[in-house]
């Protein structure tokens, strides 16, 4: 009868679709919450040393999008690919020119939105201007389609509410948060006057606001902006880089602190354990179940959970970079 129950629950668990990449190999993975070893990889694929690999499962699905750099030569604002990968299925390039470092974005729907772009000429001491793009990638044959264009010198997909792309540029006139609607191609400026080094974006649908980490002088703050009419306002601030955003599905806010402080509550209220030093990087919550990644400085992450106030240990491949693509229920 145990045996019967054991199974059924493990069963039952959810899954963490995981990227690992090691030298030039990465992986994916589906590990159930509560396996005691890591299972073995569904796909695989090869690209440059020491490459991130950054990725998004497809809703409802077991394909994952991920965004990689598959050949490192040369100038490399914008040399990531857009990978498709699936058990069973060699790994498939479905767009080139991504930018470096940027995740694909999946909305519930299951479109997929990735930032690209071509280099433009050098200006000498003054930064270059790039043409960058925001483009639809069909995940399944890979076509595009162009959602926003602008010649500047950066532009991050910071999320996604309804049919709106919450997108941050930055260009020769400043940084500015737009909203781009998928369909329609309207832009509506949400936010004039940003500075231009806000990272870690949080768009919280429900409420209909985006929360980031930005530079203050000597100092990290945590700002909200509501996606109604452009209110701004300072959350917290702190000496630390690791000052990052987190929001709960009852809309309670998190702060990762650093410094093996864990996630510290706003409200005042009961915040959740760190796994040591270094801070904590939340990827999602689904039914109680928060999952995210526990990243110290100059060694490798690893995979943490909490399911309540209580720590979860998840198994993940050992001295690898890793990423968390999604949950599947």
């Amino acid at each position: 009868m145990f045996s019967v129950l054991f199974a059924c629950v493990v069963a039952a668990a959810p899954e963490v679709a995981v990227l690992s990449s090691k030298g030039d190999q990465a992986a994916l993975r589906f590990q159930p919450v509560g396996s005691s070893t890591v299972v073995e990889p569904v796909a695989s694929f090869t690209h440059a040393e020491g490459s991130a690999v950054l990725g998004s499962l497809l809703p409802g699905t077991r394909v994952v999008v991920a965004s990689a750099t598959v050949h490192a030569q040369g100038d490399l604002s914008f040399a990531n690919a857009l990978i498709r990968l699936e058990a069973g299925q060699p790994a498939r390039v479905l767009a080139e020119q991504l930018v470096y470092g940027a995740r694909p974005l999946v909305t519930p729907e299951g479109r997929v939105f990735v930032a690209r772009g071509r280099a433009g000429v050098e200006r000498g001491a003054r930064m270059r201007v790039d043409a960058l793009t925001v483009d639809e990638i069909d995940p399944s044959t890979g076509q595009a389609r162009l959602v926003y264009s602008v010649a500047g010198y950066g532009t991050f997909l910071a999320g996604a509410l309804g049919r709106e792309l919450i997108l941050y540029e930055v260009t020769e006139t400043g940084a500015r948060l737009l909203a781009v609607h998928v369909d329609t191609l309207a832009v509506r400026v949400v936010l004039r006057a940003l500075v231009p080094m806000a990272r870690d974006f949080v768009v919280d649908a429900p409420r209909r606001r985006v929360l980031f980490t930005q530079v203050q002088g000597d100092h990290w703050r945590v700002d909200e902006v509501s996606l109604r009419d452009g209110a701004q306002r300072v959350l917290v601030e702190g000496p630390e880089v690791t000052l990052l955003p987190t929001v709960r599905a009852d809309g309670r806010v998190l702060i990762s602190a650093g410094a093996g402080q864990g996630l510290r509550a706003l409200d005042g209220k009961e915040g959740l354990a760190s796994r040591g030093p270094g801070f904590e990087r939340v990827r999602f919550e689904r039914a109680g179940l928060i999952l995210g990644l526990h990243e110290t400085p100059s060694d490798f992450p690893s995979l943490v959970g909490w399911r309540g106030a209580e720590r979860l240990v998840v198994p993940t491949p050992a001295e690898s970079r890793l990423d968390l693509a999604g949950v599947i229920p």
